[in-house]
Order: structure tokens, then sequence, then C-alpha cells
């Protein structure tokens, strides 16, 4: 029996149907004896190649209750240890879905994406790894270097944290319905963890990358006194961009700045 389904614009859904570009999304990481947590699986194209990989348990968590009873049917009977969450990601805490590191995958949706990947920044350490379908447009904001045109606030708060790679782009005629731009599948890697103050760090992102043509000096003259020279302090030149200084030397002024 086929159950209707009507795509709502509203919650981002956009259906990845290639499924040459699915195996090949499934075949990114072994799966195989790992817990793997998905995110907006929509149809659950993707989760039947998943599945196929034979993970010890899989996690769905998906927002549209209207897309309960296709999971469910997908999903019964299946050897692995499945679990269907009805509910919004953005309010759900992963890191307290198991005690073991995950392995996260999904086809974000454009509009919370980036606050998707930043909430999950913040328990980064409970991933083995992510690997999730963002807009182009977000991957290479996510993925920049210094000195090129997408670097900022974005790239810095992820690489500070994780590696991130762009592994593949998808063209939109493979969905439906067919978005209006490009797409990009990313693995992010967490790094070894480091100690620092993640929300300070944060807080003098915002500031630093205020006005990108500016001068770092410029930008941070507001927040405190002898600003130049506690830059030069860090062995940083005052006179540079904010597009040209490293994630782990923005650490450091945050630390000595604020």
């Amino acid at each position: 029996m086929t159950i209707a389904f009507k795509h709502k614009k509203s919650l981002g859904q956009n259906f990845l149907i290639n499924k040459k570009i699915l195996h090949k999304i499934s075949s990114l990481k072994d799966f195989k004896n790992q817990e793997i947590v998905e995110v907006g699986p929509g149809k659950g194209y993707l989760t039947e190649f998943i599945i196929k990989k034979k993970p010890s348990k899989l996690i769905l968590i998906e927002k549209d209750k209207t897309l309960n009873t296709i999971l469910s049917n997908l999903i019964k009977n299946k050897d692995t240890k499945i679990k269907l969450i009805i509910g919004d990601a953005l309010k759900i805490s992963i890191n307290k879905l198991s005690e073991k590191k995950i392995i996260l995958i999904g086809n974000l949706p454009y509009n919370i994406a980036t606050t998707l990947i930043l909430n999950w920044l913040r328990y980064i350490n409970s991933f083995k790894s992510i690997i999730v379908m963002v807009q182009k447009e977000v991957a290479s904001r996510l993925s920049a270097e210094k000195k090129t045109k997408h670097y900022g606030r974005i790239s810095v708060l992820i690489q500070v944290v994780a590696d991130v790679k762009v592994k593949f782009d998808i063209a939109p005629e493979n969905f439906f319905p067919q978005p209006k731009v490009y797409s990009s599948i990313i693995e992010i890697i967490p790094k070894k963890k480091i100690e620092f103050d993640y929300h300070k760090l944060d807080k003098f992102l915002k500031v630093s990358f205020m006005h990108k043509r500016k001068t770092l000096k410029n930008n941070l003259s507001k927040i405190g006194t002898n600003i130049e020279e506690k830059i030069f302090k860090c062995g940083i030149d005052p006179a540079l961009r904010p597009e040209e200084i490293s994630p782990n030397q923005f650490i450091k002024l945050s630390e000595e700045l604020l």
C-alpha cells in the first residue's frame, strides 16, 4: 500500500533519490558494528543503505510526524537494533542518546544546517565522525582556509575542534523536489580535545569579524585598552585583517584580550 505524502517546504524537504549517490554516501565509512544516528531520514532512502552496512545500533531523528508510518514500516523486522525518534534535532542532545561515540549522518535542511552543526560542536568529542549534506555555500564556509573569500567566524568555530573535509558535490537534479542550489557532502572529524573557553571564543569572533575589511586592531578597539599591545603580545600583527588570522591564533587572542 502506498502512503500519501506531501513534501513540506517549511521543513526543507528535498530528498536525495539517486541510488548511486546514496550508495556512495553509505560507503564513506565502515558502519559495521558502529552506533549510528541519522538526522532527517525523510522517507528512508539513505536509511536503507545504512541498514545494509549492519551497524550495531541505528537511531533515526525525524521532525515530520507524517513520516512516522513510512519509517516505521521501513525499519520493521530488521536485524539491526533501530530506534525512531519523532522530534526536532535542534532540541535533542544527541550526545545523551548513547554511551559510546557515534557516527552521525544526515541530509540537513538548508535553513538550519549551520545551527545544527554549531550545536553539535558543543559536544564534538561524543562523535567519531559527522557526515552530513549541506548547501554547497555552507560547505565552503565551514571548510574555508584563512585568506580565502569564505573564511569567517563559522570557519574558525568548527576548525578549532574538528577537521572539515568536502567529499563531493551533488547537483539539484538528484533530489525531489529539486532545490535551486548545489549540495555538498562533508565529513567533520573531531580533533584531539584541547582546553579553551568556547563561549569566550565565539563572543570574540563576532567582534573580530564584524567588519571583515577592517584591521584586527580597529575591530577590537572597543573591547578594552592597550589592544594593539596585547595583539603584539600574541605574536600577531595588529594591522592584519581577521581573514588572515588562523583558528589557533584566534584562541590565543580571545584568551589574552577577553
